[in-house]
């Protein structure tokens, strides 16, 4: 056998060499997309139940003309005997009040 066709056996040994080397390399990333896929899964789960579990709800006082958010430092002055708790800015709309800025956005 003759230098040049030591060269290529070489050369395709090198070459099968690299290829073992990618298909394990995409064997382990097909595997960490599998397992990122199922960890998505999993939180998305999770985060359905959340929105499930928490309400929005919208707040106005009985004697007042605006409905606020919950977080809202005008709603947090409302005693609890005048509040008026709704579960969507439609619905107080309905009963005529009007969005407090901090609804505006």
């Amino acid at each position: 056998m003759n230098q040049f066709e030591q060269n290529v056996i070489n050369s395709f040994g090198l070459a099968r060499k690299d290829i073992n080397e990618l298909y394990e390399n995409v064997k382990f990333i097909l595997e960490q997309v599998a397992e990122l896929k199922q960890e998505n899964a999993r939180l998305s789960k999770q985060l359905n139940i959340t929105k499930k579990t928490v309400s929005k709800k919208y707040i106005a006082s009985k004697t007042g003309s605006k409905v606020h958010s919950p977080g809202c430092v005008f709603a947090k002055n409302i005693k609890q005997k005048n509040k008026k708790v709704f579960s969507t800015k439609t619905k107080a709309l309905n009963e005529g009040f009007k969005l407090c800025n901090c609804l505006a956005y």
